[in-house]
């Protein structure tokens, strides 16, 4: 399928889903920044997706099937919000049809399997990045340049991060007991895990700048009775003395929060995912929202100060970033590998600590070799790849 020719500064997406997160979040986004065209929306069945686009989106979109979408020349991006045991296979494809990924998370497979995927964006010099919003916030670049490009707070020695929602009544034990993808393991295999754990443990990353830690130990899990985790902590260690902790729960209530506790202060803030403070307004995870304003810093006698910054939605800033990448693509530039290493290291984390969990908590030790690929110490055996099984509790 051949669509109208699209200004060659605009980057034309399809949308490969008519998932609840395409249509709150993202087509909003997709239609509201300038130098993307939404042109498509898939499903496997046609007249689905066709409904789906006269009811959401603007033209010139229309409705496509899925090999519709990968065989349009017109198309020079996809966004992927397919269930993490379908996305890779899709993505492969798509790919291989020259398309530049914006992919949801969690992802699916190992890590040997994510990074064959990213191999192959980079052979192919496709642009790939993944849907953790937080990334790419205004407040999120003033932090960047607070933490890591000045010297005011020193180096990272803690760090604790939380996303937990679903306490007091907001989902029911339906909900909890297999009721949505985040809690059936047949749809998302690492549970809350990977749904929401994803977000503290990218945070944990990011305030480590990207590095592994050397070992991890789900300290608790608690697991539905499909065997799905519905809430887990866990202990990482880094280098030098580094350690952080992380929890993420459906049982719990709302915190989208981390502290970065460093030789000289403290970085924090307690709105990671959607921006809106502790308002106790969930419109952010329900349409676009314009948030994250602030962030407090505290000095080593535990004087805070909050800091303003510029609001913003955190989508819109995703789609413009993805979007300039592409751009220096067409004009003969590389894609920039910054989004997939962060994606392969979220992942590989997200992966120790699942497979702990699943183990009742032992430690996985992860040990960079001299080829650059991790190898995975569990109980004195090594392994090349976690995680090590298909785990059904």
């Amino acid at each position: 399928i051949i669509l109208t020719t699209i200004p060659v500064n605009m980057i034309s997406f399809a949308v490969v889903s008519t998932a609840e997160i395409a249509k709150a979040k993202v087509i909003p986004a997709l239609q509201s920044v300038q130098s993307s065209n939404l042109i498509a929306v898939s499903s496997r069945d046609k007249t689905r997706a066709t409904a789906f686009v006269n009811e959401n989106c603007d033209p010139p979109c229309v409705g496509m099937t899925h090999d519709e979408v990968l065989s349009s020349p017109s198309i020079d991006a996809v966004y992927v919000p397919l269930p993490s045991r379908l996305r890779s296979e899709f993505i492969v494809k798509a790919m291989q049809k020259n398309k530049h990924i914006y992919s949801e998370m969690p992802h699916g497979g190992t890590v040997r399997e994510l990074k064959a995927v990213l191999d192959l964006a980079t052979q192919r010099n496709l642009q790939w990045m993944d849907g953790t919003m937080w990334y790419h916030s205004n407040r999120t670049k003033v932090m960047e340049e607070k933490l890591f490009r000045s010297d005011s707070l020193g180096k990272v020695k803690r760090v604790s991060a939380s996303f937990t929602w679903g306490g007091g009544g907001l989902v029911d034990k339906d909900w909890v007991e297999g009721g949505n993808g985040r809690t059936d393991p047949k749809r998302e295999m690492m549970g809350m895990l990977g749904d929401s754990g994803h977000y503290p443990i990218s945070a944990i990353a990011w305030a480590f700048g990207w590095t592994l830690p050397s070992k991890v130990c789900a300290t608790y899990t608690k697991f539905n009775s499909l065997g799905a985790i519905i809430e887990c902590e866990a202990i990482l260690w880094f280098a030098d003395g580094g350690r952080a902790v992380l929890d993420t729960s459906c049982l719990l209530p709302h915190r989208s929060q981390f502290e970065v506790v460093c030789e000289k202060g403290v970085l924090k803030v307690d709105d990671l995912v959607g921006g809106q403070g502790r308002s106790g307004n969930f419109g952010a995870y329900d349409g676009p929202f314009v948030g994250s304003t602030s962030f407090v810093v505290g000095d080593h006698l535990g004087k805070d100060t909050v800091v303003q910054v510029e609001p913003c939605d955190h989508v819109q800033s995703l789609v413009n970033e993805f979007c300039s990448n592409v751009e220096t693509l067409k004009t003969g530039g590389k894609a920039n590998r910054e989004w997939g290493k962060r994606s392969l290291i979220t992942h590989t984390i997200m992966c120790a600590v699942f497979e702990s969990a699943m183990r009742d908590g032992v430690d996985i030790e992860l040990k960079t070799q001299s080829d650059g690929e991790t190898t995975y110490v569990i109980e004195s055996e090594t392994y090349n790849d976690i995680p090590t099984m298909v785990w059904q509790k």
